[in-house]
C-alpha cells in the first residue's frame, strides 16, 4: 500500500519528549500493484523521533484534514510513502491543513504504520 498525505484526516497529535506522533483516523492509502484501484482508507500512526518544529508546535492545530504533505529524505521530495514505512536520518517534514494551519518539522528518523487490527474502508462518510 501506499500512504498519501492529501485528503488523510489526523485525529490525533501528541508530542512529548521530542517524539511527535500523529494519528491518522482516516489515511488515504492506494494499491501499490496497481495505482488505478479505488482508494481505500485506513487508521494509520505516524512518528517523528527527535522532533524540533521550526515554530512553537500547537498540537490543536496538528488535527483535521490535510490539503497536502511532504517530506524531504536523501534529497528527495516525497508525496507518497509505502506503508510501512522507516526512514532513517535526517527528515523534514511539511503539512498544510484543509484549515490553514501548516506544520514543519524536522526529525532524525520518521516512520509510518498501520494501526494494529485495522481494517481498510472504501469510504467514510457521515
Amino acid at each position: 500500500m501506499i500512504f498519501e498525505f492529501a485528503d488523510s484526516e489526523v485525529s490525533r497529535c501528541a508530542c512529548k519528549d521530542g517524539r511527535l506522533q500523529l494519528h491518522f483516523s482516516a489515511a488515504r492509502l492506494r494499491d501499490a500493484n496497481d495505482p488505478r484501484a479505488d482508494t481505500v482508507w485506513a487508521p494509520v500512526v505516524l512518528t517523528a523521533e527527535h522532533a524540533e518544529p521550526w515554530e512553537a508546535l500547537d498540537t490543536s492545530a496538528c488535527m483535521g484534514r490535510l490539503r497536502q504533505g511532504f517530506v524531504l529524505h536523501a534529497s528527495q521530495r516525497i508525496q507518497k510513502l509505502p506503508l510501512p514505512c522507516e526512514l532513517q536520518g535526517v527528515v523534514t517534514m511539511e503539512l498544510e491543513f484543509a484549515q490553514g494551519g501548516v506544520v514543519h518539522v524536522r526529525c532524525d528518523g520518521l516512520s509510518i504504520h498501520p494501526l494494529q487490527g485495522a481494517d481498510k474502508v472504501g469510504a467514510y462518510q457521515c
